[in-house]
C-alpha cells in the first residue's frame, strides 16, 4: 500500500514535521477526532478532502509526503499555540493528568461536510467499523487520484437513496446520511461564520439524525469551536462521581461554564486519556 500511494501521486511535496512536548501525531490521529487514516508498516496514511499525505517517523519526528504541504500544516493547527492553552488549564488534578498523559493532541481543522457525515457514521460504532463505512462510500462516490480517493462532493452524496447507504453498511444511519446530503444540495451547506456557538449547534441539529453530542463534535472538529464539551459515555464516567446521573447534555453545559473557550482541548485530553488506560 505505501509504495501505491507513492507511486500514484503527480506531484508530492515533502517536508520534515519535528516532533515537540505539544505534538504527536499518533495522539492526534488516534484520539478519535478523524477517521481516514491507515498505520501500515509503521507509516500512516491519511486522508483529508480531496488531499493525502504519508508520514514515516524519524528520529525527532516525521518525513511527510504530501499532496499540499500548506493544507496540512493548516489541518494539523500548527499556528495554535498549545503550550499557552495547556498552560491556562493546569489544575494539579484530573486535567493536569490528563494533559501530562495526552499533550500532543491537535485539534484537526476538518472539512465541514467531511466532518458531518464521519460523526453521523459514529454514532453508536465502533472505530473501525466506522472507518470502514466511509471509506467504501469514498470509493463508491469520491474522485480517484490514484491510489486514494477524495471526500465526495455534496452532489455526490445526494446522488444516492437511504437504500444504497444501508449497503455501504450505515444501517439505520443510512436515513440520516441520505437526508443530510440531499438537504445540502437542495439548500446548500450554511454559513456558520455569523453565528454563535449556541446558534450554529441548534442548526446543526435542525437536521435529522444530529443530536448534541454529534453536534459538539462537528463544531469541535469542522469549525473550531472550542467551547463545546462532546459528552459520550467515557466523558460521563470521568465525571461521574462528581456529578452522578447528570445527563449527557447538561453536564456538557456544566463542564463548558467550568473550561469555557479550552473545553475542547480539555475534553479530547480527558476522552483520550480515559479510554486509552480504562479506568
Amino acid at each position: 500500500m505505501p509504495n501505491e500511494f507513492r507511486s500514484a501521486f503527480l506531484i508530492l511535496e515533502k517536508i520534515f514535521i519535528p516532533a515537540t512536548d505539544t505534538f504527536s501525531l499518533k495522539e492526534t490521529l488516534e484520539c478519535g477526532q478523524v477517521f481516514r487514516y491507515q498505520l501500515v508498516d509503521g507509516v500512516y496514511h491519511l486522508s483529508a478532502g480531496e488531499h493525502h499525505a504519508t508520514f514515516t517517523e524519524k528520529e525527532g519526528g516525521w518525513d511527510m509526503e504530501a499532496t499540499n504541504i500548506k493544507f496540512f500544516q493548516k489541518y494539523f493547527d500548527f499556528d495554535t499555540n498549545y503550550d499557552i492553552i495547556q498552560s491556562k488549564v493546569q489544575d494539579k488534578g484530573l486535567v493536569s493528568s490528563a494533559v501530562s498523559f495526552a499533550r500532543g493532541i491537535h485539534i484537526l481543522r476538518q472539512d465541514l461536510v467531511e466532518t458531518v457525515f464521519s460523526f453521523v457514521i459514529s454514532q453508536n460504532n465502533h472505530i473501525p467499523r466506522i472507518k470502514a463505512i466511509i471509506e467504501r462510500i469514498c470509493t463508491a462516490l469520491g474522485e480517484d487520484k490514484g491510489g486514494y480517493h477524495a471526500f465526495p462532493t455534496v452532489e455526490a452524496l445526494a446522488s444516492k437513496d437511504t437504500d444504497w447507504y444501508k449497503e455501504m453498511g450505515a444501517g439505520y444511519r443510512a436515513e440520516y446520511l441520505s437526508g443530510i446530503a440531499k438537504r445540502f444540495r437542495d439548500e446548500g451547506v450554511p454559513s456558520f461564520d455569523t453565528l454563535s456557538t449556541e446558534e450554529a449547534r441548534k442548526l446543526l441539529m435542525s437536521y435529522k439524525g444530529i443530536g448534541r453530542k454529534v453536534a459538539d463534535c462537528v463544531l469541535l472538529f469542522g469549525l473550531k469551536r472550542t467551547d463545546v464539551f462532546p459528552t459520550d459515555t467515557w466523558i460521563l464516567k470521568i465525571f461521574g462521581e462528581e456529578y452522578p446521573d447528570v445527563p449527557a447534555e447538561k453536564l456538557a453545559k456544566i463542564l463548558v461554564e467550568r473550561w469555557g473557550e479550552y473545553s475542547g482541548y480539555v475534553q479530547q485530553w480527558l476522552f483520550y486519556e480515559k479510554r486509552e488506560k480504562k479506568v
